[in-house]
């Protein structure tokens, strides 16, 4: 026996159906529009014939427009400096007049002179409703180009008096605009006059506040920038920094001597030898030997010095010239005292030691006291300077005040002058206001609503958009499927094949065939039809993975699927490829391979598993068809049930595979009976055979899982009957077969691209043959002997 690779064209590309990359997609908008396209075409007439009724109910109004052209006259800047400003001729000279237009008063003032209330849009309303209602119809914008030229619209339910009502509105802007700035010139005065005394007020009280300020910096400058407190305060930092030196090494003698004393004779000799080498003899002293003065007389005369400069720049009295007289008189007082003994003369160095030791230490206590006072001096002066400070930058800012004032009171004056040389501010506040000119009059009412396309065009679109959500809640409503990417995504198994409609036009039938017209691959093995079986095929041997003895059921979820008629054209196309098949009718409720393929006998599978007859006993060799041997149902027995499920099933599914390369089991239908449950776990593989109806994915749904509960190897599902529904496969037509099919725009073509002819021929009438039936193999195979 051949192997499957000898039959199987290894260039044949694998025909199970799968769902391209964007099959996940949630929802098909384009399916819905496709499948529900007169619900759409449904909304769109409903939404078009209530636009036109909702048009014919609609009060129609019109529209007048207008253009006005508002450009200033002259802009007086009276913005003199940004502390004080004084206000221009128009706060707001830059006027929005396309709001202004529409303001209450000139609405109102327009209204009673023109008597709109004779009006008939206007006879049943009171005066502030007509108010109100042409606030709320007119419309003012400003030009995006030309700030200074306005658009001006409104809207009435009467043509003639939108625009009667729109140049009326205007007129009595342009008269309020005039008288405005007619009677602007009184308080232009009054402001310039106003404005004026509030200047020389201020000044006034600036230049006295000038005054006071100078008056309080009482104390005299020693040149432009100096004055005689920093002076004082430069010297007095001289003195403490040079009295602060002399303590420092009074300090350090003062140490050292006590140390001496403290240490011996020896240390004492020492320090006597220092003193007396470092001069500090004469110092001490108070008279050198050579009849200079002494450190007290010298400290005395720079006192005296300071005295006579503070003298000088104070006069008498000032607290710092009464300073420096008390530190003099100290000083000579202590000279006094001094000038009778000199400590260093004393024989005895211990004693002069001593007495010097008092005497250094009185010293630096003077020293203290004058460091003290510089101190203090030097505090009260660095005050003074802080004081004259603050006095001399408040001179400054009223300076500064006033002299801003003053320019103020000149740029007054000068715009004045510059607005009108001869002065006359009545003239100049007339030059002041808008040239105010009409560009285009109200135009005559035109009717701007109702727009009969505009409303017909939302109405279309609202209409399409209800006919749409109808449209899905159909589809979501539906449980039929529509497409081949929602079988393999619903119910998660290869879709293998589509099978068209099978026509039965008896000029194309085999004549005196006993093969019923369905079995379209003995019939019109050229046809469309057939190869989609042939696809089926291929498929199948692909899943089958080169084995050369498989067992296949075929079943259906339902009643009608067309399950028998697949089970016998794809037992037909396996045998024309060479392989031995076995076509058994295992519906015993329903069977009908024995009138497809013209048997009449009343043995069969029934017997079989009943045991009233051998499985060998019941076979038909097909004389029409090479290699195809049928077993049929035979008598309809009283219990299939428990027959399909009897251990004979099995013993008999492992003898006819032993036997032939493919046995093709045509069962019932899975939710109508069990039969069919038991032999689907026994065998290799399980073609499920739906039909797109009603319901068919709940169906569809049920089976997969019974199948998948049974443990069974569901090969894949094969749709039959394509182009009878048309919820499925709006472009998946077999008119265009030879070159291809499609379905939604996914190519599932057999052809490659070198023209339909070259692949399919024509069918051609039926051929005239012997009627041959189909005969027992036994009887075969007794003819063979006795021959």
């Amino acid at each position: 026996m051949e192997t499957l690779s000898h039959h199987v064209n290894t260039q044949t590309p694998n025909l199970v159906f799968a769902a391209p990359q964007d099959a996940n997609s949630s929802f098909d908008i384009w399916g819905v529009i496709g499948r529900r396209k007169w619900l759409l075409f449904l909304g769109l007439i409903s939404g078009l014939l209530l636009g036109a009724l909702f048009n014919s109910q609609c009060e129609p109004t019109f529209k007048s427009e207008a253009k006005v052209k508002i450009e200033p006259r002259k802009t007086t800047v009276m913005q003199i400096t940004s502390t004080n400003p004084v206000a221009p001729l128009r706060e707001d000279f830059e006027m929005r007049h396309d709001r202004l237009i529409g303001e209450h008063n000139i609405i109102l003032k327009c209204v009673q002179e023109n008597n709109f209330s004779d009006l008939d849009s206007f006879q049943t309303m009171a005066l502030e409703e007509i108010v109100d209602y042409i606030k709320d119809n007119l419309q003012a914008r400003p030009d995006r180009e030309e700030k200074s030229l306005y658009s001006l619209k409104f809207y009435s339910p009467k043509q003639d008096e939108a625009s009667e009502i729109l140049n009326q509105l205007i007129h009595t802007y342009k008269t309020e605009l005039d008288l405005e700035y007619n009677t602007e010139a009184d308080r232009y005065k009054d402001l310039m006059k106003r404005a004026s005394e509030t200047f020389n007020n201020q000044f006034l009280v600036k230049t006295n506040e000038l005054k006071t300020v100078q008056g309080t910096y009482d104390s005299p400058n020693l040149t432009h920038d100096t004055n005689i407190h920093q002076h004082a305060l430069v010297e007095l930092s001289k003195v403490i920094s040079d009295t602060r030196k002399e303590i420092n090494e009074f300090e350090v003698i003062k140490n050292e001597t006590i140390a001496s004393l403290e240490s011996g004779p020896d240390a004492i000799k020492a320090q006597y030898y220092n003193l007396v080498q470092a001069d500090y003899v004469k110092d001490f002293s108070m008279l050198e030997k050579d009849g200079n003065m002494s450190f007290m007389d010298m400290e005395i005369q720079k006192l005296k010095g300071s005295l006579a400069a503070s003298k000088s720049r104070f006069g008498p009295g000032h607290p710092d010239v009464i300073n420096l007289e008390s530190q003099i008189e100290e000083m000579q007082k202590y000279r006094r005292e001094s000038v009778k003994t000199n400590p260093l003369t004393v024989e005895d160095p211990q004693v002069s030691l001593t007495r010097f030791l008092s005497l250094i230490q009185r010293k630096i206590e003077i020293k203290q006291e004058l460091l003290d006072r510089a101190s203090k001096d030097h505090l009260r002066h660095s005050s003074e300077i802080l004081r004259l400070n603050r006095i001399t930058q408040e001179i400054s800012r009223v300076k500064e005040e006033i002299e801003m004032i003053k320019k103020t009171m000149e740029s007054i004056n000068a715009k004045v002058i510059e607005s009108d040389p001869s002065m006359n501010i009545s003239n100049t506040a007339r030059n002041e206001g808008f040239n105010f000119k009409v560009t285009q009059p109200a135009s005559r009412g035109k009717q701007s609503w109702p727009i009969l396309p505009l409303i017909l065009s939302i109405g279309g679109v609202l209409g399409l958009l209800g006919g749409f959500g109808l449209a899905s809640l159909v589809e979501l409503a539906d449980k039929t499927f529509h497409n081949p990417d929602e079988i393999i995504k619903q119910l998660n198994v290869p879709l293998i094949g589509h099978i068209p409609v099978i026509t039965q036009n008896k000029r194309y039938l085999v004549e005196n065939s006993l093969i019923e017209p369905a079995v379209c691959t003995y019939h019109r093995p050229k046809s469309q039809v057939a190869e989609a079986f042939r696809a089926v095929r291929t498929s199948l041997f692909f899943n089958t993975q080169g084995k050369q003895h498989s067992v296949i059921q075929v079943t259906s979820p339902t009643p009608g699927d067309g399950k028998s008629t697949l089970a016998a054209n794809l037992a037909v196309s396996i045998a024309q490829s060479g392989k031995r098949v076995l076509l058994v009718d295992a519906d015993m409720r329903r069977p009908r391979q024995a009138n497809t393929f013209g048997i009449t006998s009343k043995t069969g599978f029934a017997s079989v598993l009943s045991g009233e007859s051998a499985w060998q006993d019941v076979l038909y060799d097909c004389q029409e068809i090479e290699g195809l041997t049928l077993m049929p149902c035979g008598s309809k027995p009283s219990n299939p049930a428990e027959l399909s499920s009897s251990p004979q099933v099995k013993e008999l599914i492992e003898e006819m595979r032993m036997e032939f390369d493919f046995v093709i089991i045509d069962t019932p239908p899975l939710l109508a009976v069990t039969d069919a449950c038991p032999i689907a776990a026994r065998v290799d593989g399980v073609i499920l055979c739906i039909r797109i109806k009603k319901n068919v994915r709940v169906s569809a749904e049920r089976s997969v899982e019974m199948l998948s509960n049974l443990g069974a190897n569901c090969i894949g599902l094969v749709v039959n009957g394509v182009g009878s529904q048309s919820g499925y496969g709006s472009q998946y037509t077999y008119g265009a077969y030879r070159a291809g099919y499609s379905y939604n725009g996914y190519g599932y073509g057999y052809g490659y691209g070198y023209g339909a002819g070259k692949y399919y021929e024509d069918d051609k009438p039926g051929q005239n043959g012997p009627k041959k039936a189909p005969r027992r193999i036994e009887d075969q195979r007794m003819e063979s002997s006795s021959g």
